[in-house]
């Protein structure tokens, strides 16, 4: 299925592509996102990951009343990041926006994102921030992703030159925070981004990872893009019983180590995939520590009550940052008072 547009004289803007796995009932709430983006000139590419709930059967008739170009691709079950690659392949516009298809848009994300990569020749990569919800309950969790409560996210200190209400982050030392744990509030999901950038870089596929989104950013920035935010919000992000990225209301133990585990994996394997240099490596380093010590070792394995397989976890920070006395005291209390752990 496919309404292809005339690439050669009149190619989109913007190629939007969409990777869904049995996601058929946020689909409808998508498609509608979507259509009413302020902004017009877009291609909508679907790579259907696999789905056996009726996905294809409801999209061909979703879709016929669509006016915009779009591309339907069925695969066999390969994961998220698979399915952008492909969509990545079929894509014909000058910018790139992921729309993971359990959120939503607001209707001025494309256009504010549009515009500044227009107007502004040093910005590859810009983002705004998302609205949290939960799905059931419509309850309000946050209101802007880049802060916790009212304490700003770590990444909104870096400097930056502020152009009216865009923030054009400064190069210099950005890939060092970014790995020391600043990060960037610019998720896959909330972000436009050059597709030039994407005709010699793809998403890694080699193993599970679920750090893809978080890794392709310091491969993007060894590679000379400029990032830019802003503070604003663009993208409804609904929390739900299976979010993949860790987020989830109800998460068993397997899916929370599958995810911790790749995350961790991803970040291992990034000096294997770009030079970070001494001071990154001590960042990495760092952050690896943070990730063994609380998301794998206290969160995930302590929660469920495998303290034999917290301790290794501990052991394992340990060894990335030893002289972290916090990490000493939570090992030691691990054999004083296991249950106090669970």
């Amino acid at each position: 299925m496919n309404r292809p547009p005339n690439t050669e004289s009149n190619p989109p803007k913007v190629s939007i592509i969409l990777p869904t796995f049995n996601r058929r009932s946020f689909l409808d709430s998508a498609m509608s996102s979507i259509e009413s983006q302020t902004f017009p000139d877009w291609e909508l590419i679907i790579v259907d990951d696999g789905s056996t709930d009726g996905t294809e059967a409801f999209l061909k008739n979703r879709l016929a009343s669509f006016e915009q170009p779009w591309r339907y691709m069925l695969q066999e079950n390969q994961g998220a990041y698979n399915a952008r690659n492909r969509g990545l392949e079929a894509a014909a516009g000058k910018y790139i926006a992921f729309f993971d298809s359990d959120d939503i848009w607001l209707p001025h994300h494309l256009d504010r994102c549009v515009s500044a990569l227009e107007s502004n020749d040093d910005v590859d990569w810009v983002f705004g921030a998302c609205r949290i919800v939960d799905y059931k309950s419509k309850r309000l969790l946050h209101e802007n992703s880049f802060y916790t409560k009212d304490t700003p996210l770590s990444f909104l200190a870096l400097p930056a030159d502020q152009r009216g209400d865009l923030y054009v982050l400064d190069s210099n030392g950005l890939l060092e925070n970014v790995l020391g744990g600043f990060g960037l509030g610019g998720g896959l999901q909330n972000s436009v981004i050059r597709r030039s950038f994407f005709e010699t870089h793809r998403f890694n596929t080699s193993f599970y990872n679920e750090a893809e989104d978080q890794a392709i950013v310091p491969r993007a920035i060894k590679a000379g893009l400029g990032f830019a935010y802003f503070n604003s919000v663009h993208v409804e992000y609904r929390v739900h019983d299976s979010n993949s990225s860790g987020s989830s209301t109800v998460m068993n133990f397997a899916k929370k180590e599958k995810i911790i585990k790749g995350l961790i994996a991803g970040f291992e394997d990034l000096p294997k995939q770009i030079d970070i240099g001494e001071p990154g490596m001590k960042r990495l380093k760092t952050r690896l520590a943070e990730l063994y010590m609380w998301q794998l070792g206290y969160s995930t394995y302590a929660v469920y009550g495998k303290i034999g397989m917290a301790r290794k976890a501990y052991m394992q920070a340990i060894k990335l940052n030893p002289t972290k006395v916090q990490y000493w005291k939570t090992l030691l209390c691990s054999y004083i008072k296991p249950q106090s752990m669970t």
